[in-house]
């Protein structure tokens, strides 16, 4: 994982280099949703996406030096501390003191970018965005995430102009039980930890 050193310059040149660039951000190496739900992304939108032109980047606010990360992944993870990208699209930040990693220095300098999904073509326009609204329901942002058929559906819709239909199926507790099991049984142990 490198760190994005100008965020709006490096974001311009990707939007100029492709017809359509993802960014997903997500809260750190260490969140078990997370990763689930980008392998999930790789496996299942990315190969369409590419198909199509498009890239598609994982964005964190977890300085690199913290964030030990080998999910396989076929698209770069970057860090972007500054939570610049976070703030042009309006994606919810978790204050230091309030992170899961509160207590572990220079982790999340500015705060935590908490999930959200942007999709832009190269004018900059936004032709999908999906963001939590982090609260007790959803483990603090952690689950209620749009599975990546959802986000493939909306945008083919976009870009075809016609309406996609909703879609009720969320990254949740049943959805890593069944498709990341491994994962959950990590989940599992940490949530017994807390009581």
């Amino acid at each position: 994982m490198s760190q994005i050193q100008n965020p709006t310059h490096w974001l311009q040149a990707e939007l100029q280099a492709h017809p359509y660039t993802a960014l997903v951000f997500f809260r750190g190496a260490w969140c078990p949703f997370c990763q689930g739900y980008m392998k999930d992304l790789n496996a299942q939108f990315l190969p369409r996406f590419r198909a199509l032109g498009g890239e598609l980047f994982g964005i964190t606010a977890q300085a690199p030096q913290n964030a030990s990360q080998d999910w396989e992944l076929d698209y770069a993870t970057l860090s972007d501390p500054s939570l610049a990208l976070a703030r042009r699209y309006g994606v919810a930040i978790t204050p230091k003191q309030e992170t899961p990693l509160a207590q572990v220095p220079d982790v999340y300098p500015a705060g935590m970018s908490q999930p959200a999904v942007v999709i832009l073509n190269p004018a900059g326009d936004v032709l999908y965005h999906w963001a939590i609204d982090p609260h007790t329901m959803n483990l603090g942002g952690a689950t209620d995430r749009p599975l990546p058929e959802e986000i493939w559906a909306h945008f083919t819709a976009k870009i075809e102009g016609r309406v996609a239909p909703e879609s009720q199926q969320r990254l949740d507790l049943a959805y890593m039980e069944h498709q990341h099991p491994k994962l959950y049984t990590a989940i599992q142990e940490w949530m017994a930890s807390q009581v």
